[in-house]
């Protein structure tokens, strides 16, 4: 029998399971994520209250909200077919007319803003009116009886405010709605029997847009190891808020499509990624990253807690930690050329801290990228809190870098030939929410690694003790004043050679 695993037509044995068809077509599923089996199932399309009205200026959903007049408007709507806007006022727009069976009612209408109601104009069914309220007001407008108000935008509010004299209505058509007949959509289970048309859903695939390449490096962060864990889910979107950071600028915005990957920009949850399942409007939060071109049956299947295999294209360009000729052979597989800074002891048998174009997306499109390698004894290893002072680690590694790459770095402010400590320039800016947590009560240790926090002047600075003190933390403040986030866990003596103005590569050792 027929059936089709990710776009691609199988031969199945009769009753075959599905865990059994998969190992025989040599198809791995990484450990803990969910597949998708789509059943050959009938649907209808039923209709619903919502209305989709084309209009010169874009499109807007109207919902019918009035259950009695709901038949008659299905019936009458398509009579505003090409109707162009008849008068506008700072309360309303108004377009006409067509034919509507109704009685007209005396009474005023109250609209709030988006309302939309019917107008029975000089009290005749057969010159009625379309008026879309832009702010809440009260007029003689001579509705339907019984229903005042038709209903509201409630997608494409902000074309309200825009239409004009000479604008008009392309068309009107209900929004229909897919009713299964049955259950089509299943989680699939290795033991589970396979039948004639089935549909298999193993990854989603994601093509991304090389119209925000920064925002885009935060897409393979989320989904680096190939899968995205469902943080929340709605009858909209999933989400992945694991990897959060500090700020991102905004890059290609539009309406967020079934299908959309987008990452928030702005706002709480700045880092985010979302799949849409079904259509959103344009917002300047949600920077468009992406595509689904495979597998969004799984997204529609996914509940929170959920986990999905993702393959992305094009793939990650990942240069940082390779040694100089790993990276020349990887680059030159894709066509992307080489160019190195330093001396050529560092580059024989460093590893590469740092590149330019730093971003993915932007080294396949420049074609040619700038890479800088360091000696790996020259990289401090460090060790971070993150249970223990969550804000203050986000802060750091928003500081330098390491939120959203393997190494990080660090500019130094101030060091002396016999100091105690050593301070590094932080960010004035994005340290203002650097309110006390684990701070210090006996001791600070050799190695310790704080930052100052919103108690003393200097919120925001970063230092690494080289002594140990019962006074002072690793910004020489006192310990109300630090939280500690960290510990050097390698390469503490390089310190010791450092100046003003020096620059200190660091990697983050986890787990």
């Amino acid at each position: 029998m027929r059936i089709i695993i990710d776009g691609k037509e199988y031969e199945a044995g009769e009753r075959e399971s599905l865990g059994g068809m998969l190992e025989r077509a040599g198809i791995p599923v990484k450990e803990g994520c969910i597949i998708a089996v789509k059943k050959k199932v009938k649907e209808e399309s039923v209709e619903t209250d919502l209305f989709e009205i084309e209009t010169t200026r874009g499109r807007m959903i109207l919902r019918v909200e009035c259950g009695d007049l709901l038949e008659r408007w299905r019936k009458s709507c398509h009579g505003y077919k090409g109707a162009g806007v008849r008068w506008t006022t700072k309360d309303a727009v108004v377009f006409g007319s067509t034919v509507f069976d109704a009685q007209p009612s005396m009474e005023p209408v109250s609209l709030g803003r988006y309302e939309v109601t019917l107008s029975l104009s000089g009290l005749s069914k057969e010159n009625t009116l379309l008026v879309f309220s832009k702010r809440p007001h009260s007029a003689s407008y001579y509705p339907p009886k019984g229903c005042a108000v038709l209903g509201r935008i409630v997608y494409g509010r902000h074309l309200v405010g825009l239409l004009r004299m000479g604008d008009r209505i392309i068309s009107i058509r209900p929004v229909l709605e897919t009713k299964e007949l049955a259950k089509s959509l299943l989680k699939g289970e290795a033991g589970m029997p396979l039948e004639e048309g089935d549909k298999i859903f193993t990854k989603v695939e994601v093509e991304l847009d090389f119209d925000s390449p920064v925002c885009g490096e935060q897409a393979y962060n989320v989904l680096n190891d190939g899968v995205i864990k469902v943080s929340s889910e709605t009858s909209s979107y999933i989400c992945n808020s694991e990897k959060k950071v500090i700020a991102l600028p905004v890059e290609k915005l539009g309406e967020r499509k079934r299908g959309s990957l987008t990452i928030r920009n702005s706002g709480e949850n700045v880092g985010a990624a979302y799949i849409y399942k079904r259509e959103a409007p344009l917002a300047q939060s949600h920077t468009i990253v992406g595509r689904v071109n495979g597998g969004i049956e799984l997204v529609d299947l996914a509940k929170e807690g959920d986990c999905l295999e993702v393959s992305v294209s094009p793939p990650r360009i990942d240069l940082l930690g390779k040694n100089v000729s790993e990276a020349r052979s990887a680059l030159d597989s894709i066509g992307v050329e080489l160019e190195t800074e330093g001396s050529p002891a560092d580059n024989d048998s460093g590893v590469i801290v740092e590149h330019e174009p730093q971003n993915s997306l932007e080294i396949y499109k420049k074609r040619t990228v700038k890479c800088k390698a360091i000696r790996p004894e020259s990289i401090l290893k460090i060790r971070l809190y993150e249970d223990k002072a969550p804000n203050s680690v986000r802060y750091f590694r928003a500081v330098t870098g390491l939120e959203r790459k393997a190494f990080g770095k660090l500019r130094v402010y101030f060091a002396t030939p016999k100091m105690e400590m050593i301070l590094f320039k932080g960010n004035e800016e994005i340290a203002k929410g650097l309110t006390p947590e684990n701070t210090p009560s006996d001791k600070v240790f050799a190695g310790s690694i704080g930052v100052t926090n919103t108690v003393k002047k200097f919120a925001g600075m970063i230092g690494i003790r080289m002594t140990d003190s019962e006074k002072f933390g690793p910004t020489a403040e006192s310990f109300d004043g630090t939280n500690l986030i960290g510990e050097v866990q390698g390469g503490l003596d390089l310190l010791r050679r450092l100046k003003e103005g020096s620059e200190l590569y660091i990697q983050e050792l986890r787990g």
